[in-house]
């Protein structure tokens, strides 16, 4: 290996164990280590001679719901008597910050007497970096610039954390108007003295330098940050939006594509910074905007997004304002029935459809990756797979596969349910099914031989078994035997099955996965005492942003972000329906790329 890429390897190394140091001693946080590759420049494309320029006000209206909590991860990783007494030195800090006083320095020097003579959680380490931060979680922006004069007038240096919580500071005070000059010269500090950074420093790096300019230097910090972590929603969203602040639709796009495919939410704000962008650009020209807006929608309907509901109503009124005056049009917030019927414009939502072309490339790369990669080996071993795929070859096809325990278990806690217990709800659900005639499989442990023989003998004579060893992982099993039965095989399971997606290729592999799931995974409810079975089917009409034919949208909506994956397989509630009569060619115009789920 050469000489450069030892010293990378090298250099990733000492990162990697700098960042697991970093989360297992947050108390003493990386305050007082001094950068020891300062005096090389390994990033000289970071470093910014000089930074003149007037104030920077960063005034777009933004919610202030994204404000971080920039000390939780390390308040999550301290123990729990460390948590309590850093909680209760928190509590002058902010009782003083909250405030919003103005403090002179001997003051603030009094105040940090007061919450280290306690010696507990905060220390003259970290007291710095803490006091800023709560700064920031409260918007407390003067009295955060107030305790920095403090530190000047001290002749303290700020560390590297301090540098760091004053960037999200900064960030978090961002309506308030900050000094650009201010944020570049902190981070030229930071970079002077540590050019290259750890995923979370170079995070809050990021929200700083995104108040001004030089906000492309972020996408430069991205990558370095990918050398020891895997970046967080909030320095991708925090670049997206500012990308489309400054005209930079390519660097938005290609960064919203990295986003997705690490599974990282798109907020709000993003999405109005789109609209922003498409107003802008289309100069005020609605018919012109609308074609843009378009473009968003199809993106919606590619990767599954859903808007919250001030982003719905914009692009409600938008659609409305494009439309020819002649036209008949319908632009409501809407919501669907249980059979799929959009209660607006009383139209079936697209069903769910997969080719048989879509199944065939699902069935050979789950089988491929999932089952017989290396993931599942970790938990089972080979000849067990081995004698799976064997038994399944023999048994093969079923209508319904049950994950055993998985479905026992819908009874009740497990400790508090006896294998009797278990074994009676697992006896129904299969009678359930062999009362209809289905052919049965059921996926379980080899500790169930152990169950009530009053209920399982049943179970043996009606059903296939397969019972893996007490340790093996049994949904890639469950998922295999279903995938080997065809399309008409469904499985009942409680399980989101999410990780088994993630292990696919290529997203196109992953959303027709997510589709199957949607259309052929039932779930348990409840069994009352009686024996009668609940079910929940699979939905029978596709619940992701969908176009038509005709150039109509529906288009699922939150009420407020979320910021993660849905855990259940609930239809979502609130749909935004734009719909017209006889559509105009400009409307009628779908101007997206190639939507393979369309009907």
């Amino acid at each position: 290996m050469s000489g450069p890429l030892k010293c990378i390897f090298s250099l990733q190394k000492c990162l990697q164990t700098f960042a697991t140091l970093r989360c297992l001693l947050p108390s003493v946080y990386i305050s007082t280590r001094e950068c020891k590759w300062s005096g090389v420049n390994l990033c000289p494309a970071f470093r910014i001679a000089t930074f003149p320029g007037p104030t920077h006000s960063f005034s777009t209206d933004i919610s202030k719901n994204d404000t971080c909590a920039v000390l939780q991860s390390q308040d999550e990783k301290n123990s729990d008597s460390d948590e309590d007494n850093t909680a209760q030195d928190e509590d002058i800090l902010v009782s003083v910050i909250t405030k919003g006083k103005q403090l002179s320095s001997s003051e603030w020097e009094k105040i940090k007497d007061q919450v280290l003579a306690k010696n507990r959680g905060i220390n003259g380490s970290n007291i710095d970096a803490i006091t800023i931060g709560l700064c920031g979680r409260f918007m407390q922006l003067d009295m955060g610039l107030s305790y920095l004069e403090h530190l000047s007038l001290s002749g303290k240096k700020l560390n590297i954390a301090t540098i760091a919580q004053v960037m999200r500071m900064c960030y978090s005070c961002r309506l308030k108007g900050i000094d650009e000059q201010f944020i570049l010269s902190m981070y030229e500090n930071l970079h002077s003295r540590c050019p290259v950074l750890d995923g979370y420093t170079a995070e809050s790096a990021i929200l700083g330098l995104c108040l001004t300019r030089h906000w492309k230097v972020g996408l430069d910090l991205l990558d370095m940050a990918k050398l020891t972590c895997i970046p967080g929603g909030m320095e991708y969203n925090v670049l997206v939006k500012t990308a489309y602040d400054n005209n930079e639709p390519n660097i938005s796009l290609r960064l919203i594509n990295e986003m997705l495919q690490l599974g990282r939410s798109i907020r709000p704000e993003v999405f109005h910074a789109q609209l922003d962008y498409c107003n802008r650009m289309s100069a005020g020209e609605k018919v012109e905007r609308w074609k843009m807006v378009e473009e968003i929608l199809s993106m919606f309907v590619e990767h599954d997004l859903k808007p919250t509901v001030d982003v719905a109503e914009r692009i409600r009124v938008w659609y409305l304002e494009a439309a020819d005056p002649h036209t008949e049009v319908q632009a409501q917030l809407s919501s669907v029935t249980d059979g799929g019927i959009c209660k607006s414009c009383q139209k079936y939502l697209n069903p769910i459809t997969i080719t048989k072309e879509e199944f065939g490339a699902l069935q050979s790369a789950f089988m491929d990756k999932v089952v017989v990669g290396a993931d599942i080996f970790r938990k089972s071993t080979p000849e067990e797979i081995k004698e799976f795929k064997n038994f399944v070859k023999m048994t093969a096809p079923y209508d319904m596969v049950i994950d055993g325990l998985n479905i026992a278990f819908t009874a009740g806690p497990k400790k508090a349910l006896s294998s009797q217990a278990l074994a009676r709800t697992l006896h129904h659900v299969v009678k359930y099914f062999v009362m209809k005639s289905k052919k049965v499989l059921i996926l379980g442990r080899k500790h169930m031989q152990t169950w009530s023989p009053c209920y399982m003998d049943y179970i043996y004579r009606n059903a296939h078994v397969f019972l893996a060893d007490n340790l093996s992982q049994d949904d890639p099993l469950l998922l295999y035997a279903a995938l080997y039965s065809g399309m008409g095989t469904k499985f009942l399971s409680r399980d989101l099955m999410r990780g088994h997606a993630y292990r696919l290729e290529n997203k196109s592999l992953r959303s027709t996965f997510k589709l199957w799931q949607l259309q052929h995974q039932c779930q348990l409810k409840y069994v009352t005492q009686a024996g009668k079975v609940h079910l929940k089917f699979p939905l029978t009409f596709n619940p992701m942003a969908q176009v038509s034919r005709d150039g109509s949208w529906h288009i699922p909506y939150e009420m407020e972000f979320v910021g993660s994956p849905s855990q259940s397989f609930e239809a979502p509630t609130t749909w935004l329906c734009l719909r017209s009569g006889k559509l105009s060619p400009s409307l009628s115009q779908v101007r997206h790329k190639k939507i393979s789920r369309m009907s």
